[in-house]
């Protein structure tokens, strides 16, 4: 911006205009608008149950620790005969220790819940990403020697799904670049 010749650097509320205008931007906030009362009660809710984690930990685990499986009966509770085998007031103790990590990582956990990253389609790629990572290993396993050299590896481009899932990781990292440059 440009104020009596001289150069203004732009500010925070100018930047928040510019976001306004994306229509992406203004989507999501309508969104978050629409759905603002359910939005209060789930952070409430959540607050209430991460202040309350360690409290809500010991109970968890004093009651099963009162818990005396061996005195169930199949008939009393279904399904009780498959918790046998289950170190219950271990578990428990492994929910009352995760619920202080769940407090300290609880922006980290907003930020992804609030990304794309839980979009349907995100978690289809994921779910597409894990198969081929899984197939991929153990290709990698049963042929270890691998393409040998920079001629070697374009060999290996002329297979189509190779073509294909470059493709794909040229398309990514042209959105990440464009992302990076964003911020």
């Amino acid at each position: 911006m440009t104020a009596n010749g001289q150069v203004m650097a732009i500010s925070p509320a100018d930047a928040l205009r510019d976001r306004l205008d994306d229509p992406q931007i203004a989507s999501s906030l309508n969104s978050l608008l629409d759905h603002a009362d359910l939005l209060a009660i789930l952070v409430a809710s959540i607050d209430g149950f991460l202040r309350r984690g360690d409290e809500i930990g010991e109970s968890l685990a004093a009651a099963v620790g009162e818990l005396n499986l061996s005195s169930l009966s199949a008939q009393s509770i279904p399904g009780a005969e498959s918790l046998k085998d289950v170190d219950l007031p271990g578990l428990a103790a492994s929910l009352a220790s995760l619920s202080g990590a769940v407090v300290g990582a609880t922006p980290a956990l907003n930020t992804l819940l609030t990304s794309r990253l839980t979009d349907p389609e995100a978690a289809e790629v994921l779910a597409l990403l894990g198969q081929a990572l899984v197939e991929g290993k153990a290709a990698a396993e049963a042929d270890p020697g691998g393409p040998k050299g920079l001629f070697g590896m374009w060999r290996v481009t002329k297979d189509k799904d190779v073509q294909r899932g470059l493709g794909l990781l040229v398309q990514v990292a042209r959105a990440f670049g464009r992302r990076l440059a964003q911020e």
